[in-house]
């Protein structure tokens, strides 16, 4: 699994950016070992230390280079130099030491705004919750003071390379004249520097990074790395992807599901709820509905599992199949959640795309967990009443995304809501 990889100058950095990782829904880890082979195969970001922000040029070039000669970097689907919020430390010769790393050209793209910890940038200045940088502490750091309220000033003190700086005045034309800017500025620059007032800021610029394709380093304090992960991560085959398990027969789980599929481009797997009541058939059933999803999964953001039909006419009359069989009829939806369960517990293993499953019906919901050998459900939210987010505890798929919903709650778009919570990837 190729992950994203942040240098950060202190350990502080480091478990910052981790955090940020965590909201959108990734497994992160501050790296403190020196073999990458050490790592759990499960962490999608990993932020390094070099405890360099105090170290002279020297030292401090020697540290970031010695972090990146640990990693492969054919692992690695994000580089990221973590710099502080108010520009304090060796910022240009650590972006030095992290460019000479690479044989070919990786242009430097810096968005230093925190908007949520009140740090902007202005035409080239940063503001601190409204003040000047020079006038905040960081100004009077007895170990290393910032030299100016300029980004450039900040970074020109030791950065050999070029330094670009757009202004808000061309990020507010929109992610197209920023996709044009970075691709001109990146022909003759080393280092382009963005201001940045608010998130959506942040995240129009990160979009235009995406688009551009160009070969870069991200570096900022975390938000702009967080907005551009959250971009890799959408386009990749990791956690971007969702499943809704449906079992429910009642008039509003049609008209609910009829919804859905009119907002979702999605892959539905009719599964044949009398198969899963015979030991002669269920295997062939459950095969069957693997086989399909395994072959359509990759073109789609939703995978539909379900026995409900299409109109209510149509569903399946339990206590006729409870008479031919003798067979209770709660015992019969018992056997149809277990097997709806077991179907989606096997593509659930074989596919990491899944960051969560959408479960209509309360049965369905305990034997999915079952299944997984999950040991519960860790609430997070409430979707709407009566339809609960949250994450499995322990079990075959830890920390996955799970929304439960009784089948006859909610309006029309109660199942869109349901996928939403699950695709989105904060918490």
């Amino acid at each position: 699994m190729k992950k994203v990889l942040i240098i950060a100058d202190d350990l502080t950095g480091a478990n910052a950016n981790c955090s940020l990782m965590k909201k959108i829904g990734l497994q992160a880890a501050s790296f403190l070992g020196t073999k990458a082979t050490d790592l759990p195969e499960n962490i999608n970001v990993l932020a390094a230390t070099t405890d360099s922000r105090a170290m002279t040029r020297e030292q401090a070039y020697r540290e970031v280079t010695n972090k990146l000669k640990i990693f492969n970097p054919d692992d690695i689907h994000l580089y990221s130099k973590r710099i502080d919020s108010t520009l304090r430390g060796n910022l240009g010769t650590e972006l030095n030491a992290y460019q000479d790393y690479f044989t070919e050209k990786r242009v430097a793209i810096c968005v230093p705004s925190y908007p949520d910890s009140g740090r902007i940038v202005v035409d080239g200045k940063m503001y601190v919750n409204g003040s000047l940088l020079m006038n905040t502490d960081a100004g009077k750091d007895p170990k290393m003071p910032v030299v100016s309220n300029y980004v450039v000033e900040n970074f020109e003190k030791d950065y050999k390379g070029k330094i670009k700086l757009i202004t808000i005045s061309d990020i507010e034309k929109g992610k197209d004249c920023i996709k044009n800017e970075l691709i001109e500025a990146a022909k003759e620059y080393d280092l382009i520097i963005f201001d940045s007032i608010n998130n959506n800021h942040i995240k129009t610029i990160a979009e235009a990074v995406v688009e551009s394709n160009l070969e870069y380093i991200a570096v900022d304090p975390g938000p702009f790395t967080k907005e551009l992960t959250s971009l890799i991560y959408k386009k990749s085959s990791i956690s971007t992807k969702a499943m809704a398990v449906i079992g429910s027969v009642t008039q509003i789980t049609i008209d609910q599901l009829k919804q859905l599929k009119s907002s979702y481009d999605y892959y539905q797997v009719d599964v044949d709820p009398i198969k899963l009541m015979s030991m002669d058939t269920i295997q062939d059933e459950i095969n069957r509905c693997i086989e399909l999803t395994a072959q359509n999964i990759d073109n789609t953001d939703l995978i539909i599992l379900t026995t409900t039909p299409d109109s209510i006419d149509k569903r399946l009359d339990l206590r006729a199949v409870s008479n031919d069989i003798g067979i209770s009829v709660d015992d019969l939806s018992l056997i149809i959640s277990r097997g709806l369960a077991n179907i989606a517990k096997h593509i659930l293993e074989g596919n990491d795309s899944l960051s969560g499953v959408f479960s209509s019906g309360g049965d369905i919901t305990v034997a999915l967990a079952e299944e997984l050998l999950s040991l519960g459900i860790e609430i997070k939210d409430e979707v709407m009443p009566l339809a609960a987010y949250g994450r499995l505890i322990g079990g075959l798929k830890p920390d996955l995304k799970i929304v439960s919903k009784g089948g006859m709650v909610g309006d029309n778009n109660a199942m869109i809501a349901c996928i939403e919570k699950i695709l989105k990837l904060e918490d």
